[in-house]
């Protein structure tokens, strides 16, 4: 790939320290440290907002309308400005003609696969543009075995053109020190229980938190060392949050839960590094960054057994149905109450965590590029 340029369009990675946000630019960087000039970062020059702003109507049509007009045609003139050779589309977003070079990220499909799951406009929108956009790239990049199967079954791509690329973990999360101020610190500021589950993601129907209520409620309700089980939630809200909220009054578990809202980072390690538990029983995801944090900062986790899931958690996990109740219990109680066991995956975990780097990603994908311009 000597000489050739390539464009990486980093507009969705202003939306906050957050989700694709945070893969996007910390891809950006390693691609950086290894291409030096020949890297060109483009991104629309028009606000984002913020993660958590509230927004009018009016203001959230006018950006949808701004993004529209940029993915479809700013990011190509953005690219052919810059004398790029390629356009590389890592949140999944950009035009859907064939008149550029591209390779898109495709982080899951599961707008299309679960449209139940996501707002109408969100799902119309993928059924409509990312199938064209993944069919008309010269390569996509995959961030799992479990979204490549997806990106040849329900987007139509062969599987020869899918290459599987795993993100990253951020290199701030390690495991909390004993003597770390940061641990009395967010103690005192989130009011923290000694011991609790944390989970972690924005609420929304797809991540099951009704479901992990429900787990809770049914083993604080039984006799033994269960009785004071806590959760404490991390993460924004996103759609239907009402359902959650009515989950946590029917069950009465007002005084079981905690909902911290959007936590930055440098406080996200530490509640890794303070929780006796992470949960994480999605129903579905195309990856699953929270799983390498909890691993990367030596908590032990329960996932669910479907997806992408197993896959990144490999043997650092308690693996659970994420439809059932009981089981979701089941895997809460082995680790919460066995020592020997949460000793044991803490263990596997790290060193899990530290198998995918954001310096790896950008090798695999700097190999997706030179096969895409051969």
């Amino acid at each position: 790939m000597s000489g050739r340029r390539i464009a990486l369009d980093v507009s969705h990675g202003k939306l906050g320290r957050i989700g694709v946000s945070v893969c996007i630019w910390r891809l950006h960087e390693a691609l950086g440290g290894l291409l030096g000039e020949r890297l060109v970062p483009i991104a629309s020059r028009l606000a984002r907002p913020v993660v958590g702003a509230r927004r009018t109507l009016g203001e959230r049509m006018a950006t949808l309308g701004r993004d529209l007009w940029w993915y479809q045609v700013g990011v190509t003139i953005a690219a052919r400005r810059r004398g790029c050779d390629l356009v590389h589309l890592p949140a999944g977003l950009g035009p859907v003609g064939g008149g550029f070079a591209k390779v898109v990220t495709i982080h899951d499909v599961m707008p299309i696969r679960f449209p139940e799951m996501f707002r109408p406009w969100y799902r119309n929108y993928a059924r409509l543009v990312t199938p064209r956009l993944a069919r008309s790239a010269r390569a996509v990049i995959a961030v799992s075995q479990t979204v490549k199967r997806d990106v040849v079954e329900w987007l139509g791509v062969p599987a020869e053109r899918v290459t599987v690329v795993p993100n990253g973990v951020e290199p701030g999360y390690a495991p909390l020190r004993p003597d770390d101020p940061l641990a009395v610190d967010l103690r005192r500021r989130y009011d923290l229980p000694r011991d609790f589950v944390l989970a972690v993601g924005s609420i929304e129907p797809r991540k099951n938190l009704p479901r992990l209520l429900e787990a809770l409620h049914l083993l604080r309700s039984r006799p033994g060392p269960n009785r004071d089980l806590t959760l404490v939630h991390a993460g924004p809200q996103g759609w239907r949050p009402d359902e959650v909220a009515a989950a946590v009054q029917a069950l009465g578990l007002a005084d079981a839960v905690r909902f911290l809202g959007y936590v930055p980072p440098e406080h996200l390690r530490g509640l890794y590094g303070l929780a006796r538990v992470f949960a994480y029983p999605s129903l579905w995801e195309g990856f699953g960054i929270p799983l390498l944090e909890a691993m990367a900062c030596g908590c032990p986790v329960v996932t669910s057994d479907v997806s992408s899931m197993p896959e990144v958690a490999g043997e650092a996990a308690v693996l659970v149905d994420p439809t059932s109740v009981e089981d979701i219990a089941r895997g809460l109680a082995a680790v919460w109450n066995d020592d020997g066991l949460r000793c044991g995956l803490v263990a596997v975990g790290l060193a899990r965590a530290r198998q995918f780097t954001w310096p790896r990603a950008a090798r695999e994908t700097i190999a997706v590029y030179d096969a895409a311009l051969a």
